[in-house]
C-alpha cells in the first residue's frame, strides 16, 4: 500500500497542529499524556477532561472519516492518510487519552453500518460534539472469553413497547463516567449461545435500576467497572440490528478495532519507546549489552508492527469480493448464515467464535440490514495477529521501563502517606498495567486459536 503523504496531508497537518498549539493550552496541559497512559485510563481531572472532549468536538476533530453518505454529523471530512495525520499530531502534542473512544472508535461506525437513520441522527451528533459519553456491555462474570455464553436478559413490554434488562456485565471501562451503555442481552426465551441476543442502547441514568462498581486495580485506579441491570429501561427504538441479530451486530463492532485505530495506537507506543530509551540513555542502562540488545529489539518488532498494520489496512481497502446489499433490504438468512454454521452447531467455550469484548479479533460476519460499510479485513487472521504483536511488545516495553531504572523502580515518587498511600510514577504504571496486555481484549490463548482454526484450519481442539 503506498501511504506517502501528499500536498493535501501536509496541509492538513499544518491546520492540526496549529489547532493544537492554540488550543492544548492552559489548564488542558496538565492533561498531558505520560507513558503507561491508555484511553480508558481513570487518572486525572475527569471534569477537565471532559472539557477537552468538548473543545476537540467544537473544532470537529471527533469522528474523523466517519461515512457521509447520509450526511455530516458535525465533524470533518477526512481521507485515510489525513486520520493517521491527526493522530500524530495529536500524539506528538501530547494531548490526553481520550474518554470518548468507545463512542467515536466503536459504536458510531457499529451505527453506520447498522443502525437506521433516527439513531445515526440521535446520537451521533452528540458523539461528535463530545456530550454524550459511552461505555461497552459485553463482558460477563461467568462467561469470560465466551461472549456467546451471556446471562443477561432483556424482556419486551408488549405495553409500553420498551425493553427490561436484568443481568450483571464486568470489565466496563468507565461506565462510571459514561451516560450511555450498548449492551448486548438475551432478548429470546429460550435461545442459546449466539442466537437470539439482541443490541440495544441503554441511558446510565436510570438510579435504583443500574448501578455502577469500581473495580480496584494494581495500577491503584478503577477505571474498570461491574455494571448490575435491575429492570433497567431501553426503548424500542434504540434497539440496533434488530431483534435477534445482535450477535451480528456485536461482532461488526469488535472488527473495527484495527486499520487506522492500530497505526493510533502504535504512534503512541513509539513514544512510550522513545522515553524508555532516553531513560536508558540517563542511567547509564544502555550501556549494558543485553539491555541494550533488548531496547534495539523492541525498536524493530515496533517497526515490523507498523508495515504489518499497514499490509492489514491496504486489504481492507480492496473491494469486496461479493458486493454489499442495499442499505435498507431485508437480513435474507439464506445469504446471511448464522457466524456458527451446521459445520459447527455447538461452540464451545475458548472457542474461535467465543470472542471476548473490546478486542480486534474478530472479522465480521456477513453483512446484515442496514448493513452496507462492512469495514472488515480480508484475511481473518489479521486481527489476532495483530493483538498477539502488540500485547506481548506492550509488556515487554513494561518491563524494559523499569529494568533500565535498576533498583530505584521499586520506589514510589513521593513519601508514602495515610493520605496518599499508593503513588506511582509514569513507568511504574506501564509496567503494572502492561501484565494486562496479554489478556483483556482477547487473552493470547484465544487469539492463537483462531489463527489455528481459521486461518492454518488445523482440526479443533477436543472440549468436553
Amino acid at each position: 500500500m503506498d501511504f506517502a503523504f501528499g500536498p493535501e496531508d501536509e496541509r492538513f497537518r499544518t491546520e492540526a497542529r496549529d489547532w493544537l498549539a492554540e488550543h492544548f493550552t492552559g489548564p488542558f496541559t496538565a492533561l498531558e499524556q505520560e507513558p503507561g497512559g491508555h484511553p480508558g485510563e481513570a487518572r486525572g481531572d475527569m471534569t477537565a477532561r471532559r472539557a477537552w472532549e468538548r473543545e476537540l468536538g467544537t473544532g470537529g476533530w471527533i469522528g474523523l472519516g466517519w461515512d457521509r453518505t447520509d450526511g455530516a454529523y458535525g465533524n470533518r471530512a477526512a481521507t485515510l492518510t489525513q486520520q493517521v495525520v491527526w493522530a500524530e499530531e495529536y500524539a506528538r502534542a501530547g494531548a490526553p487519552g481520550r474518554l470518548g473512544h468507545i463512542g467515536e472508535n466503536l459504536l458510531a461506525p457499529t451505527l453506520l453500518a447498522h443502525g437506521d437513520l433516527a439513531q445515526r441522527a440521535r446520537f451521533l451528533p452528540p458523539i461528535a460534539r463530545a456530550e454524550e459519553l459511552w461505555c461497552q456491555g459485553y463482558s460477563e462474570p461467568d462467561a469470560g472469553s465466551d461472549l456467546a455464553g451471556l446471562r443477561t436478559r432483556a424482556v419486551r413490554d408488549p405495553g409500553e413497547g420498551t425493553y427490561r434488562i436484568t443481568g450483571q456485565k464486568i470489565w466496563t471501562s468507565l461506565a462510571h463516567e459514561a451516560d450511555w451503555c450498548f449492551v448486548l442481552a438475551r432478548t429470546e426465551e429460550g435461545s442459546q449461545r449466539h442466537h437470539g441476543l439482541s443490541f440495544l442502547l441503554v441511558p446510565m441514568d436510570q438510579p435504583g435500576r443500574i448501578e455502577v462498581r469500581p473495580i480496584r486495580q494494581l495500577t491503584g485506579t478503577a477505571e474498570f467497572n461491574e455494571v448490575f441491570f435491575d429492570g433497567a429501561v431501553a426503548r424500542a427504538e434504540h434497539l440496533v440490528g434488530g431483534a435477534g441479530h445482535g450477535w451480528r451486530v456485536a461482532m461488526s463492532l469488535l472488527a473495527v478495532e484495527r486499520g487506522v485505530s492500530t497505526l493510533v495506537q502504535q504512534i503512541g507506543f513509539a513514544q512510550e519507546l522513545s522515553r524508555v530509551v532516553r531513560l536508558a540513555l540517563e542511567t547509564g542502562a544502555a550501556e549494558e549489552p543485553v539491555l541494550r540488545d533488548r531496547l534495539i529489539r523492541q525498536w524493530a518488532e515496533l517497526k515490523a508492527m507498523r508495515w504489518n498494520a499497514l499490509r492489514t489496512l491496504g486489504a481492507a481497502q480492496k473491494p469486496a469480493p461479493n458486493p454489499s446489499p442495499a442499505r435498507n433490504s431485508a437480513p435474507n438468512p439464506a445469504r446471511d448464515p448464522a457466524p456458527n454454521d451446521a459445520r459447527d452447531p455447538a461452540p464451545r467455550k475458548g472457542a474461535a467464535h467465543d470472542l471476548p469484548p473490546g478486542s480486534a479479533n474478530s472479522q465480521a460476519p456477513g453483512p446484515q440490514a442496514p448493513g452496507p460499510r462492512d469495514p472488515g479485513p480480508q484475511d481473518p487472521g489479521a486481527p489476532s495477529v495483530a493483538k498477539l504483536l502488540w500485547g506481548g511488545w506492550h509488556q515487554r516495553l513494561g518491563e524494559l521501563a523499569v529494568q533500565v531504572r535498576g533498583a530505584a523502580a521499586a520506589l514510589g515518587p513521593a513519601r508514602w502517606t495515610a493520605g496518599r498511600p499508593y503513588e506511582l510514577d509514569a513507568f511504574q504504571r506501564l509496567f503494572l498495567f502492561s501484565r494486562a496486555d496479554t489478556i483483556y481484549g482477547g487473552s493470547d490463548e484465544i487469539q492463537r486459536t483462531i489463527i489455528a482454526e481459521r486461518v492454518l484450519h488445523l482440526p479443533k481442539e477436543s472440549r468436553r
